[in-house]
């Protein structure tokens, strides 16, 4: 579904090699957050319980995302809960 690592191999494909322009470099450098985070996604996804659901608004931002909650049984039976949540850059720095 997200693809963070896809999309930046489709842009190197067709930027051509590195040395055409070093400026460039610069400004799309992938932080060590979205490097974690691509991987950490899918396996988000994979794991989520059918009663949560994770919408990316922005697909090249992962740092960002919602996620819905809807109780099947309980006391919060039949609720839609709904969380925003912005990881931070110094995410998993150590």
């Amino acid at each position: 579904m997200l693809t963070l690592a896809s999309k930046l191999k489709r842009d190197d494909g067709v930027r051509g090699p590195r040395a055409s322009n070093p400026a460039s470099d610069s400004t799309r450098r992938v932080s060590v957050r979205d490097k974690l985070l691509v991987k950490e996604v899918a396996e988000l996804e994979a794991n989520l319980p059918c009663t949560c659901k994770v919408n990316f608004p922005d697909p090249n931002k992962l740092h960002y995302f919602q996620l819905t909650v809807t109780p099947d049984e309980g006391y919060y039976q039949g609720g839609k809960f709904q969380f925003e949540i912005e990881v931070p850059d110094a995410y998993n720095m150590v």
